[in-house]
């Protein structure tokens, strides 16, 4: 899909940058959107607001947005979000404003970029550790407490924190399609799985694994289970990641497996990762 991504500027563009926020995660309420005044206040004040565009209508498909921020480590990037509308949804637009995010960030002189996702959605997965090159050190529960678009409503709002190193082997690899992420037929029979699946429903989570590679399904369906089902994947998943992140295992990749998603947690060093080293050796 052809897209023309640049930086916002005029004051109707911000109030579509609202549009494009409520109709990417489902908001019967407003207020869970960035509102035009805040994003305006952010492209002028050091802020990044970036909107992807059809080239033929001038409409616009996906908002992202973030903001310098500094801690004790140093300065990056926080990306706060990025969305595509409903109607275009996986057709290379969020990959595009990544892509084009990423380019500015670099100019800054930013070498860092830094944003939450859940890690239980499995494209959300997929997208951020397998196709962007992301690496999670770090998870968080309830994060947000309650937020009320439809995608989240009556689910406590665990993230994982995404880690993208911009100018690293890793990402660059990846962004080009190549340093390709594992497949199954790499990880069966070398990674363990710590949280299998028992139909549709999360298995026990197995805590005490000293494996070097762990699997931890996902759920096959989300949009079918409904907020029981979703919930007792998140608590499953939980337990695994707030067991095993901690213990210096980095959450990697996202794979199709038998049955259904994966994500992998290795048991690695962080340079090691960010050189795009082949985990599964």
């Amino acid at each position: 899909m052809e897209v023309v991504v640049r930086r916002l500027e005029k004051p109707e563009e911000f109030q579509e940058a609202v549009e494009v926020q409520a109709s990417a995660w489902r908001m019967d309420d407003y207020r869970e959107a960035a509102p035009a005044h805040l994003l305006r206040g952010l492209a002028a004040n050091g802020g990044l607001v970036l909107g992807a565009f059809d080239p033929a209508t001038g409409r616009m498909l996906g908002v992202s947005y973030g903001w310098p921020a500094y801690t004790p480590g140093g300065w990056y990037f926080y990306s706060h979000a990025t969305g595509v509308r409903a109607d275009v949804k996986h057709r290379g637009v969020g990959f595009r404003l990544k892509a084009a995010q990423r380019r500015e960030v670099l100019a800054m002189g930013l070498r860092l970029a830094r944003w939450t996702f859940d890690p239980v959605q499995p494209l959300n997965s997929w997208f951020n550790l397998s196709k962007l090159g992301v690496v999670v050190r770090t998870y968080h529960v309830n994060y947000y407490g309650e937020i009320r678009d439809s995608i989240n409503r009556g689910m406590p709002s665990d993230r994982a924190v995404a880690e993208w190193h911009l100018d690293t082997p890793r990402v660059r690899g990846r962004l080009r399609g190549a340093c390709r992420p594992p497949g199954w037929g790499d990880l069966a029979g070398r990674a363990t799985v710590v949280l299998p699946r028992r139909g549709r429903l999360p298995g026990e989570p197995e805590l005490d694994s000293g494996d070097p590679l762990l699997l931890v399904a996902l759920p096959g369906d989300t949009g079918s289970l409904g907020p029981g089902g979703m919930l007792r994947w998140r608590l499953a998943t939980r337990e695994v990641y707030t067991r095993y992140l901690p213990r210096g295992y980095l959450l990697l990749e996202s794979v199709r497996g038998p049955g259904g998603p994966y994500n992998l947690l290795a048991r690695v060093g962080l340079d090691e990762a960010l050189e795009c080293a082949d985990v599964t050796r």
